[in-house]
């Protein structure tokens, strides 16, 4: 019989029903989320214990190898098991509901990233023109303007971002943020960036 061919995601799944089939045996899961449950928080430090390495292993798989990106989901993880532990149905499958979290958040990761990076030509391409304008007086444009008025760290976000095309993770790693610090950056920076640039041309239209 012909030898049915396993991709990565089978082996990624694979590889949590081993770990909750492992924690199921050195650890009652059920004691555990009864304990959380009743107010005890070292039962929940004791599921974290164990599972936190395979959940931070399987981020880290899903996003490509990015271990920054990967633990910061893998705390995320864990916030949103503490958080909806009541929903559970069945105590003894926290590990599966525990990796369906996580496997939930590394794709709205990855969607938002392709989102992102399908706007990132078109809002670069207009920030390099209109930051490249030149005024009758021979100053910077008005997003040049606007850019030198922002924070240090929010200017330099946003400018790795857009002029330079790096992505998230690799901003993270040059200013040495987590993603979630570096996409609450340059939300930012956009924001101010949005104010400033209606103030000047509501000053312009007016004059």
């Amino acid at each position: 019989m012909k030898e049915t061919e396993r991709t990565p995601e089978d082996g990624i799944l694979l590889e949590e029903e081993g770990a909750a089939t492992a924690g199921a045996r050195t650890s009652p899961d059920r004691e555990a989320v009864a304990r959380v449950l009743a107010g005890d928080a070292a039962g929940f430090r004791d599921l974290v214990e164990l599972y936190e390495p395979s959940v931070h292993g399987l981020c880290r798989k899903l996003l490509g190898g990015d271990s920054a990106e990967a633990e910061d989901l893998t705390q995320e993880t864990f916030f949103r098991a503490y958080r909806y532990l009541p929903r559970l149905e069945d105590p003894e499958r926290f590990g599966p509901w525990l990796y369906q979290i996580a496997r939930s958040l590394c794709r709205d990761r990855r969607r938002r990233a392709r989102v992102e990076r399908r706007a990132l030509a078109e809002r670069a391409d207009d920030l390099r023109r209109r930051a490249g304008e030149i005024s009758d007086d021979g100053s910077c444009g008005e997003v040049g303007k606007a850019l030198s008025d922002l924070p240090r760290e929010e200017n330099e976000a946003i400018t790795l971002r857009y002029f330079e095309g790096l992505s998230y993770d690799e901003i993270a790693r040059r200013l040495g943020l987590t993603f979630s610090q570096v996409d609450h950056l340059i939300r930012k920076a956009r924001a101010r960036l949005e104010r400033r640039l209606r103030v000047r041309q509501s000053v312009v239209a007016r004059s």
